[in-house]
């Protein structure tokens, strides 16, 4: 994926892209692999090339996982960290499947802020974005139900990544949802028995986009 076509980047300058190419380290990780765990210390954004990364934390004994979201190509991972008092990993995230990111190291980065306005104004802009996220996200969770939560998910996994998309498995996707395994199972099921959804393994087809959106009110 070009660097063009990340949000975060999209309304940069060529120069302002080259200036990012020429700092920017390609990762490749296999499934499983972590990109980084709670508490080290940030040493870079990273960019999502290809794959899936989860995000998540562990409780205090370190046994449940809580999956806090997952990212696919083009979207950017530890952007808010880097602007921590503290600067550490607030949480960890490992890879879902092969993937691969590109890092850009912080200093590096911090210094093409300063460098390129317009970096900066793109970024500010990002981080504005994903705060009104968030808050659909919390709306979302409150006044929805699961299959109409589900329903949004799959159609912005499908927005993202086309058709066939890798969904990820129904205990990270209950965490995702804030509902129960049991209850993505079924509502999977529910979803493709009526023909809105298509899986082979844990790979989605949506045939008919409208007539899923048409279950979110």
């Amino acid at each position: 994926m070009e660097l063009a076509q990340v949000p975060l980047f999209r309304e940069l300058f060529p120069e302002d892209l080259e200036a990012l190419r020429r700092e920017a380290r390609p990762l490749r990780l296999g499934k499983g692999e972590v990109l980084f765990l709670e508490g080290e210390p940030v040493r870079a954004l990273f960019v999502v090339q290809r794959g899936l990364i989860k995000v998540y934390k562990l409780d205090p004994e370190g046994r449940k996982q809580v999956v806090l979201h997952v990212e696919g190509p083009g979207r950017v991972l530890a952007e808010v960290a880097l602007f921590l008092d503290r600067p550490t990993y607030p949480a960890s995230a490992e890879a879902l499947e092969e993937s691969e990111v590109l890092a850009l190291p912080k200093d590096r980065f911090f210094q093409l802020l300063q460098e390129r306005p317009p970096l900066a104004r793109a970024l500010i802009r990002y981080l504005a974005r994903r705060q009104g996220q968030l808050l659909h996200l919390l709306d979302r969770l409150v006044f929805h139900e699961v299959r109409e939560r589900l329903a949004e998910f799959l159609l912005e996994r499908l927005e993202a990544e086309g058709q066939g998309f890798r969904l990820p498995t129904n205990p990270e996707l209950a965490a995702l949802l804030g509902t129960v395994p049991e209850a993505v199972s079924r509502n999977l099921g529910e979803l493709y028995r009526q023909g809105l959804i298509r899986l082979v393994g844990r790979r989605v087809a949506v045939p008919d986009p409208e007539a899923l959106r048409a279950l979110i009110r």
